[in-house]
């Protein structure tokens, strides 16, 4: 996130003293004198290409995501290490969310003095997070604008209306805002199209004996899951949004269908979320409980963090609400996802909205989302908690969803669209970036053939260091655009089935209807390893379990002695082309690779090297 300093002049309009802190209160932007905060990556970058419809009615009601700094990340870093590190004493020594708090939260002075600054200026601030980083503030427009000395005006971008901040806010320095998400009701994160799967078809050449749709059965057979730990004593999350009691029926008539065991679920929304009525991410999270469960059809529980909409501020909460629940699961699949934020200071800015054929693009996607410094403290969090979110690469290959609503419609759809630039959340780098591949199995369920997806997201992150569990991974090369001395990211770190679009997916029950190969897509990917993972932690030699599982991936997927036994190298040709599997810029190749990561699980392998149950 991009900051940088303002001078306020004129005279005070009144002090806010908190334990120690004297913090200005600005009802204007000629407020008190003293040193400003600009977020500058807190604004639409295309208002320009909007049509502007006058002033937002102060009294029109926003709900915000507001984040402040915690004062120690390279602590928070080198405990995460550790705790992640065998020969460390603090191996699996993870934290709880007080504990976390207690040692790397925000100072209890700028806790309360972000608190009374919202409120002096009569907004509320109905949710602080446990580490005082991550607040929900709301508010009118009018008390925002003098609040944050900005304005809001209406658009209208083609059929979509939204209001928009007109500048960058500005906060006093002394409370040390960073972040703040919900300023505008355009930017959101999209469900994959590819959700809507299509029914199976027999598309796969008849030499291959392959069948079209895979059964759980199947998958536990693929990739050598083994029957003696089946999740028994986890708990696994889905991160989702809106109606759930269908989700619930119909993952029963999944297990009902399949002679699975009934997992006891349990919904829990953010504090003071309200209004749960949207159902057009139906299919998607059957997708996401049937194949999480599915994985692991023993598990204690099931939790479906459910915000009320996808928008950026939203999803924020709802992944604090899960780093903060000191009974959740120790992992959890988001599938879902927008462009990961381009610095301000990055080449490609300028570059986006002029490239080729991209002339007329939405506003407000040009530089992706506003939310990754939000969501780049909170995994940070649930990582030093033993905690691991998988997230979905996306379906447009190797960029991201740039070309969004309503250009082409849902946003995140089957097609690669040229800027490459990878999707949110899964570049960032505390969380399991899954890829997708094509798999077709044989009659009796055996692999036939496993190549990367044409469509799987995944590249380059161009902007964030790579993590120093990934330093030394062979393929991973790309530097970053803002320091090409650095090696950046490189996604995803590993990944499963996902289909192809023509319904060599996985089976499920949606609305009530059986589709046999119905699910598909990153989105199908991200939460069968949500359930695979579920089944190592199940194999556990502790309670802790084996924490954030990049640390342990990469450890493994980097030996020699140990990648066959816990991978299957996905790099063999597409079989519609007979050229080597692409996402476009790039290619699978033998070990890590951009479109696949390490490639699929043999379960029975990384438990066998992670908890020494060989």
């Amino acid at each position: 996130m991009t900051v940088r300093c303002l001078k306020f002049a004129a005279a005070s309009a009144g002090l806010l003293l908190a334990a120690g802190l004297s913090v200005a209160v600005l009802p204007s932007p000629a407020g008190a004198a003293g040193t400003g905060y600009t977020v500058t990556q807190n604004v639409l970058p295309g208002l320009a290409r909007a049509i502007d419809q006058g002033a937002t009615a102060s009294g029109t009601p926003l709900t915000l995501t507001v984040a402040a700094a915690r004062p120690d990340a390279a602590g928070e870093k080198s405990f995460i290490s550790a705790a992640h590190d065998p020969a460390s004493a603090q191996y699996r020594k993870f934290l709880s969310p007080t504990q976390f708090a207690q040692r790397f939260g925000v100072p209890t002075a700028q806790r309360s003095a972000i608190t009374g600054y919202f409120t002096a200026g009569g907004a509320t601030v109905s949710r602080t997070s446990t580490a005082g980083d991550i607040y929900t503030v709301r508010a009118t427009t009018g008390q925002l604008s003098s609040l944050l000395h900005t304005s809001f005006r209406n658009y209208r971008y083609g059929a979509t209306a939204f209001l928009a901040n007109t500048s960058a806010p500005v906060t006093p320095a002394v409370l040390g805002i960073t972040n703040i998400s919900g300023l505008n009701t355009l930017q959101r994160y999209s469900i994959p199209a590819k959700a809507q799967h299509k029914p199976a078809q027999a598309t796969c050449l008849p030499v291959l004996n392959c069948v079209g749709g895979t059964s759980p059965q199947d998958l536990w057979k693929v990739y050598d899951q083994p029957s003696a730990s089946t999740g028994q004593g986890q708990k696994v999350a889905i991160f989702g949004e809106g109606q759930s009691d269908g989700v619930i029926s119909d993952l029963r008539a999944f297990e009902s269908k399949f002679g699975l065991p009934q997992v006891p679920v349990t919904v829990k929304h953010p504090s003071g979320d309200t209004g749960f009525s949207d159902d057009a991410g139906h299919i998607e999270w059957n997708i996401d409980t049937q194949a999480s469960t599915g994985m692991a059809p023993n598990v204690s529980g099931l939790d479906l963090y459910f915000g009320s909409d996808l928008s950026d501020a939203d999803v924020a909460r709802v992944f604090s609400t899960y780093t903060d629940d000191t009974s959740s699961p120790l992992q959890a699949s988001a599938s879902y996802g927008e462009c990961e934020t381009v610095p301000v200071v990055s080449p490609i800015v300028g570059q986006v909205f002029t490239a080729p054929g991209l002339a007329s693009l939405p506003v407000g996607f040009g530089l992706g989302n506003n939310s990754d410094a939000t969501l780049d403290q909170i995994t940070r969090q649930a990582a030093a908690e033993g905690k691991t979110i998988f997230v979905s690469t996306g379906d447009t290959g190797s960029s991201c969803p740039i070309v969004a609503f309503p250009v082409i419609g849902a946003g995140n759809g089957v097609v690669n669209q040229a800027v490459p630039v990878t999707n949110s959340p899964a570049s960032l780098p505390y969380v399991t970036a899954v890829g997708g591949t094509v798999l077709y199995t044989d009659s009796s369920g055996n692999r036939s053939r496993e190549y990367g997806w044409a469509f799987s997201g995944g590249g380059s992150t161009l902007f964030t260091p790579e993590p120093d569990y990934q330093v030394g991974t062979a393929g991973n090369t790309v530097p970053c655009v803002t320091d090409t001395s650095v090696t950046c990211r490189g996604i995803a770190d590993v990944s499963a089935q996902s289909g192809d679009v023509t319904g060599n997916g996985y089976d499920i029950v949606s609305s009530g209807t059986y589709t046999e190969g119905g699910g598909g897509g990153t989105s199908l990917s991200s939460p069968l390893w949500a359930g695979m993972w579920t089944r190592v932690q199940s194999a556990a030699t502790t309670s802790a379990g084996n924490g954030f599982a990049n640390y342990a991936l990469y450890r493994v997927g980097n030996s020699a002695a140990s990648y066959g036994r816990d991978f299957f190298d996905v790099n063999s040709a597409d079989l519609a082309t007979g050229l080597p599997a692409s996402n476009g810029l790039y290619p699978t190749t033998p070990g890590w690779d951009y479109v696949t990561g390490f490639g699929t699980p043999k379960v029975s392998g990384l438990i066998c090297d992670l908890d020494g149950r060989c």
